[in-house]
């Protein structure tokens, strides 16, 4: 149950990525074109450009949260012992928690207040905000439903995995 919920989330956050990206895409065409062959670009492509990239960049931090493949620095694995590591796990478990927790409220706190509206589209400007609370709340929830593999699962080096993986053949 807990996992087809992840994966719904996940595929809200993936189809809002793809249609914003085609979006995109639509609109630089129309800039193209317009410049190139019309001399004239429409007023308002810049501004949904960056409000569609907006979307995309927020959203695609969910989908690396559910892939649990944000940056890191790899070389730290090889140079701590898998304890030590499980601690920083967990650390690293309870700042995303708090981080993600601040986005959500901090979001929702300026999603009701705000009031300015797009210049040149025709828009609130709560739908820029309105990709930042969503993925706080995403986040959070992947989090959430992690709980207990951060904390009972154990840590193993890149280098014992593939050892593993050497043994089994």
């Amino acid at each position: 149950m807990l996992e087809k919920i992840k994966k719904a989330i996940f595929d809200i956050a993936n189809w809002i990525c793809i249609v914003a990206l085609f979006l995109i895409i639509i609109v630089l065409m129309i800039v193209v074109v317009g410049r190139y062959f019309f001399n004239l670009t429409p007023s308002w492509s810049e501004e949904l450009s960056l409000f569609l990239l907006v979307w995309v960049g927020l959203f695609s931090a969910c989908i690396a949260e559910y892939h649990h493949s944000h940056v890191r620095l790899s070389f730290i694995d090889n140079m701590f012992p898998p304890k030590l590591l499980k601690v920083f796990a967990i650390i690293r478990y309870f700042l995303k928690l708090v981080f993600f927790s601040l986005m959500t409220y901090y979001g929702f706190k300026i999603f009701m207040t705000t009031k300015q509206r797009f210049g040149a589209i025709d828009l609130s400007f709560r739908w820029e905000v309105l990709p930042g609370l969503l993925t706080g709340v995403f986040c959070l929830i992947f989090l959430i439903l992690d709980t207990k593999r951060i904390f009972t699962d154990r840590y193993e080096h890149d280098g014992e995995k593939k050892l593993e993986i050497l043994k089994d053949e």
